[in-house]
């Protein structure tokens, strides 16, 4: 079989989605499989996601993997740091957030997640007669914030995110393909908007596959679900 370089997207790919982000997990049989391949010469893993990089080290919590947080802005492997984008947007993400805070604050379950680089708005245990309510004020305020600071707000399963324009998943996935093991097939497994700059960005080299059915995607192939990824003929760069 030919060597993979196999990245990953977390939410509603690994693992399923949940009411609380603060609540997600990787189910025992795929955390299993996910270890497995982590020791095996001829994979290569990373983890491309939009959580903070505390969070999903504590969450897949496997040493020799690489873990791409912030939509790729920040690059883990082995102990080190080797890539860090948009450092100097912290401090007007901060105020952001506080404006964000406060414009909000009259929503019920509202639940706002800065991660140092990106903010989240999470909209899921927001009852469904006050989600577009919250929508519009989120727009409302990051309006101005778009053009100054070349931000971007975009729309994932029941959140509103924004983040620097400079970097996403697409560049990330070819930074590290590049930089870590170029020779290798890579393939890209997402299920959300965001995955999309990667499908994109991957197509023309290897494989790309989005977790639940969508007619409008850049992904080359389709998969029910991650347990009937595993056992397909494209993780073994065969095809499906």
């Amino acid at each position: 079989m030919r060597k993979i370089f196999l990245f990953l997207d977390f939410d509603g790919t690994l693992s399923p989605i949940v009411e609380n982000p603060e609540e997600a997990f990787i189910p025992d049989k795929v955390k299993g499989w996910l270890r497995r391949l982590s020791k095996d010469k001829n994979y290569k893993i990373a983890i491309v996601t939009g959580r903070s990089l505390k969070d999903i080290r504590k969450r897949v919590g496997l040493r020799n993997i690489v873990y791409a947080s912030n939509h790729g802005m920040e690059v883990y492997y082995r102990g080190r740091l080797l890539l860090r984008k948009g450092v100097i947007y912290k401090r007007p993400i901060r105020s952001l957030e506080k404006i964000l805070i406060r414009e909000l604050s009259e929503i019920p379950n509202v639940y706002l997640e800065n991660k140092g680089l990106s903010i989240a708005v999470h909209l899921r245990r927001v009852k469904k007669q006050h989600r577009k309510k919250a929508a519009r004020i989120v727009r409302i305020v990051v309006e101005p914030w778009l053009k100054r600071y070349k931000f971007l707000l975009t729309g994932g399963k029941m959140l509103l995110e924004v983040r620097p324009l400079l970097w996403d998943k697409g560049k990330a996935v070819l930074w590290m393909w590049k930089r870590f093991a170029p020779k290798r097939l890579p393939i890209y497994v997402g299920d959300d908007v965001t995955d999309e700059d990667a499908f994109l960005a991957l197509r023309p080299y290897g494989m790309t596959v989005r977790i639940g059915k969508k007619k409008k995607s850049y992904a080359e192939y389709y998969s029910i679900s991650i347990d009937r990824l595993m056992d397909s003929a494209i993780l073994a760069g065969e095809g499906i």
